[in-house]
């Protein structure tokens, strides 16, 4: 009995303030992930959006300007910007050569990259192997840092 008497003696939690307490816990929960996680969510979309407009706005004319030219030891890509302005900062070359090596320049000097409906032609010099094939991939602002986007796909080189 004594026993007893000191278990009724005890104060505990009543049931509606460990509800309240449960309810509070996950709310705060709820909310650092939301804060830590969305943004994160946020930065990655915008990134794929942006990235994603700039690879469709640009393309590689195989129209006889992409090219080789051995003798005066250079590659020419020209490159095709479509109608949407994508906040292009630069553009980064890819050429592979013949032994399936890839050297990555990046262009840029913004007076040399296409603007909304213009075709340039992009020189990369010097050159000692024979190249094979060239890629571009846009360099756009995301989030205010530049951001590499994926190559496009290869397009196989002539000689000039």
């Amino acid at each position: 009995m004594k026993g007893g008497m000191i278990m009724n003696k005890k104060k505990g939690i009543s049931a509606v303030v460990a509800t309240v307490l449960i309810i509070l816990i996950t709310v705060a929960a709820v909310t650092i992930i939301w804060a830590t996680i969305i943004p994160m969510i946020n930065n990655q979309l915008a990134r794929g959006t942006v990235c994603l407009d700039a690879m469709t706005a640009l393309s590689i004319e195989n129209k006889g300007h992409t090219c080789f030219n051995d003798v005066a030891n250079h590659v020419q890509v020209q490159v095709k910007h479509g109608s949407k302005e994508v906040g292009l900062e630069a553009i980064q070359i890819l050429i592979t050569d013949t032994n399936g090596n890839t050297m990555s320049v990046t262009n840029r000097t913004l007076t040399v990259l296409p603007n909304v409906n213009e075709e340039k032609v992009l020189f990369v010099r010097p050159y000692t192997v024979i190249a094979d094939s060239v890629s571009i991939a846009p360099v756009v602002t995301v989030g205010g840092k530049n951001e590499t986007c994926d190559a496009l796909a290869p397009v196989k080189l002539i000689a000039c």
